[in-house]
């Protein structure tokens, strides 16, 4: 029996106001337009669960299925396209979940026009955003030993006036500038033998077709068979700008104007920089170069073509060429952010809860796990780690933290919290160890914002975890306008929203910190 879950806390819910049974006979089930969370599919001892007729298409919850139980938890990826909702196979009979009320993937060469596009277009730059922050990480892998502190600057410094990060756009924006400009004034043409009506002034050229015409044409001299308008049918040359090296160079424009586009909106705080303003002119010099390409009747060329001689021996059509292939793969991963903006979302989160520790006053760090940046994401994830991320002390309040992200063998009464990430603290020098723990639930939402009631729930769910030493949770959700920090608070619990950039990031930080530090100081006495 497969249940649907609205949170991945459902099993220690006792109203189990977030379960349903997928068996009642429906072969569709659609999800509210309130639900502000991911989805996940929970079957019980010794069942399976079969998304779109493959047991590996959804994501298992780490650490939720222990040895010997065999329950699965699984998290479900958002499809491209809400039509194409993900269909669960339970017992022979299959059940579409649909989620209306969540946009399309923006397509990559269009602006957006009504406002669902452009809602769904800010959900895109919001995944883009979480993705530019997990990429700090690589950046600051450059010095390990100072991994966290050097992530704690970039995320916390108030600096409006040092370079955005760099990007695909801006490498572009550097190397094919003087290219482009050189294309749009002399794209590749060839030239095309047509029949047309000439004046016989410019006739150039006849053929076997135009003589069989003019023969055929009343009168005896040649001015009389060509009429009135003194034109005959000849062989025209005109030239033709539609070949695939310049539809190349179009569809790689129009991509590139996006990406410039994106780019741009992303960092707003930072649009008076130079690397900003030279992103910006190369998206007008793009945008002023597909327009030029389409008067002339050049088509857009599809993904997947074959390059021609041009393509691959031209200097300038070759960058071009190179650089195309390269914004498909960017939007290839795009495509797979999409789908699993929730996991993204859980491994900024985690970013977010280590930075909001080394920050609270006096922090030390003891010990610190290694980190690996992948070179192609998995299913959103693009850190690789061990377990415990960190230990940090605490001098202030005389406690040891230990943060785990992602544990695969936890305790059994843990697992049940199916929280992705688990604070564990205890007292300097106490020889009972680590006898506390915070769940952490990093929400993604579509809309942002907080749930009204969501900190009362969980503080009735952690009261259920006493026996677990089980003494707080934190729900980190994204906001709603990107730009305010709200929280909502209840005795064992807060929830808070946390941006990727600006105030909202700050300010999100800033109260993880203040939750952590006072709530650990109180607890561990």
């Amino acid at each position: 029996m497969v249940e649907l879950w609205r949170r991945p806390w459902a099993l220690t819910d006792l109203a189990r106001r977030h379960r349903m049974v997928l068996s009642d006979g429906s072969s569709l089930v659609e999800v509210d337009a309130d639900h502000q969370a991911a989805l996940w599919l929970y079957a019980r001892e010794g069942g399976r669960v079969i998304v779109d007729g493959r047991p590996e298409t959804a994501e298992p919850v780490p650490g939720f299925s222990l040895a010997g139980d065999g329950r699965v938890l699984v998290q479900l990826p958002l499809p491209l396209r809400r039509s194409q909702g993900p269909v669960i196979t339970d017992n022979g009979r299959d059940i579409r979940i649909l989620r209306p009320f969540v946009p399309d993937r923006p397509p990559a060469k269009s602006d957006p026009q009504t406002d669902e596009e452009m809602a769904a277009h800010r959900v895109l730059l919001r995944a883009m955003a979480v993705w530019d922050r997990l990429r700090d990480v690589d950046t600051a892998l450059a010095d390990p030993a100072h991994l966290w502190e050097e992530l704690r600057q970039r995320w916390t410094e108030q600096d409006d006036v040092s370079p955005p990060k760099m990007d695909i756009i801006v490498r572009h924006a550097a190397a094919l500038s003087r290219t482009l400009d050189e294309l749009d004034r002399a794209p590749r043409r060839i030239l095309r033998r047509t029949h047309q009506q000439v004046p016989i002034s410019r006739v150039q050229e006849l053929d076997r077709r135009a003589m069989t015409w003019l023969v055929r044409q009343p009168g005896e001299t040649l001015a009389e068979r060509a009429g009135d308008r003194q034109r005959i049918l000849a062989v025209a040359r005109e030239e033709n700008f539609d070949t695939l090296e310049n539809r190349v160079l179009r569809a790689y424009a129009e991509l590139a104007r996006q990406v410039a586009r994106d780019y741009l909106e992303r960092n707003r705080r930072k649009q008076l920089t130079s690397r900003a303003r030279k992103v910006e002119e190369f998206g007008r010099r793009c945008r002023r170069l597909a327009r030029d390409l389409a008067d002339r009747g050049v088509r857009l060329a599809e993904p997947g073509v074959t390059p021609n001689f041009v393509l691959q021996q031209n200097a300038r059509y070759h960058k071009v060429w190179t650089a195309w292939l390269e914004l498909l793969e960017h939007n290839r991963i795009l495509d797979e952010l999409w789908r699993w903006q929730a996991r993204s979302w859980e491994e900024f989160c985690t970013l977010a809860v280590m930075v909001s520790l080394i920050s609270v006053p006096g922090a030390q760090l003891v010990a610190s796990a290694p980190l690996t940046f992948l070179d192609e994401q998995r299913r959103g994830s693009w850190i690789q780690h061990d377990n415990p991320l960190a230990a940090i002390y605490l001098p202030k309040q005389g406690v040891v933290v230990e943060v785990r992200y992602r544990m695969t063998s936890p305790d059994r009464r843990l697992s049940d919290y199916a929280a992705p990430i688990w604070i564990r603290y205890g007292r300097a020098g106490d020889v009972g160890g680590f006898l506390h723990n915070i769940a952490v639930w990093p929400m993604w939402d579509m809309h942002g914002g907080l749930v009204n009631g969501e900190a009362a729930e969980i503080a009735d769910i952690i009261r259920l975890g006493w026996r677990a030493g089980i003494t707080a949770g934190l729900v980190l959700r994204p906001p709603a306008d990107n730009e305010q920090t709200g929280t909502e608070d209840a005795p064992h619990a807060l929830v808070t929203t946390i941006g990727t950039d600006g105030p909202a990031l700050w300010e999100g930080i800033k109260a993880i910190e203040r939750f952590l530090s006072s709530y650990i100081s109180v607890s561990a006495s």
